[in-house]
């Protein structure tokens, strides 16, 4: 299936290097538009266009990261900074209107009780997301070589 306009969400894990690896991989043959966006997520209590330096400094540095491996994988990238009170709604608003026909989410592997676990922003984007969602999810941590040998 041909695709034109790739979305991929980066919050800065080793997951989003894959998800861009594959979303650069992906595009290539039918030029894809290959958009990486980063949401900062704003308490109810502040104004929505309230700026914490910190913050944006770590978003920016994110999204410089993402533009390094996509330009390793010999890919084009384009990146955005959001502000919004959730970052699944964000990004679920902004793929209907930018007319992104491709989701490619990098999850981390969670296990706080033994069960996978997806985030609230991954549960929202597969439920919602208009386009199909592709999920890269990290590999299942290895254990200690002392845990082995027990």
């Amino acid at each position: 299936m041909p695709y034109s306009n790739i979305l991929v969400p980066v919050k800065g894990l080793p997951a989003d290097d894959t998800a861009i690896r594959l979303a650069c991989q992906v595009a290539k043959p039918d030029k894809a538009r290959v958009t990486a966006i980063n949401v900062i997520e704003i308490q109810r209590n502040l104004p929505l266009n309230s700026e914490n330096v910190t913050q944006m400094q770590r978003a920016e540095t994110v999204l410089e990261h993402a533009e390094q491996v996509a330009h390793a994988a010999r890919g084009t990238l384009e990146t955005e900074l959001l502000q919004a009170r959730t970052a699944g709604v964000a990004l679920v608003d902004e793929a209907v209107e930018r007319q992104v026909d491709l989701i490619i989410l990098g999850i981390p592997y969670r296990s706080p009780l033994g069960d996978f676990q997806l985030g609230t922003t991954t549960q929202y984007i597969l439920k919602n997301a208009r386009c199909p969602v592709w999920l890269c999810r990290e590999a299942i941590p290895t254990a200690p070589a002392a845990a082995k040998t027990k």
